[in-house]
């Protein structure tokens, strides 16, 4: 029943309703792969994709053979993807706030995180030289 509520709130474009629908069918019935399926499907919409990525691996473990072709060979490499992309593109965001915070901090001094050059050593250490 949580099921199809869910699917006819997804079709009228109610997203956030038609998640709890499918959450609450899937613990009603954790053995039930349809709303896990319809759940991964509004994770990935949102980009949540480590969300969506465990709901596509359980579905697997409930079902092998629900959708597994395409679980295995798309959807899972795909989510992975988009999982990696958004990290690094967060990873990215997070290091340009911390450069600016810093070359803000250096600014007082006449020196900018432009001056300080990072070299990775082979056992994994890092080196910071500074350079005018």
């Amino acid at each position: 029943m949580h099921n199809n509520l869910g699917l006819a709130l997804r079709k009228i474009e109610q997203h956030l309703k038609a998640k709890g629908e499918f959450s609450m069918a899937i613990e009603l019935n954790e053995n039930y792969p349809k709303p896990l399926y319809h759940r991964m499907n509004i994770y990935k919409e949102e980009e949540e994709y480590d969300k969506a990525l465990m709901d596509a691996q359980k579905i697997l473990e409930i079902d092998d053979n629900f959708d597994a072709p395409h679980l295995k060979m798309k959807i899972i490499p795909e989510l992975e993807r988009l999982q990696k992309e958004k990290f690094e593109k967060m990873k990215e965001e997070v290091m340009g706030n911390l450069k600016g915070l810093g070359n803000k901090a250096l600014g007082y001094f006449g020196m900018s995180m432009d001056n300080f050059k990072m070299q990775q050593n082979p056992d994994g250490t890092y080196n910071i030289n500074y350079q005018q």
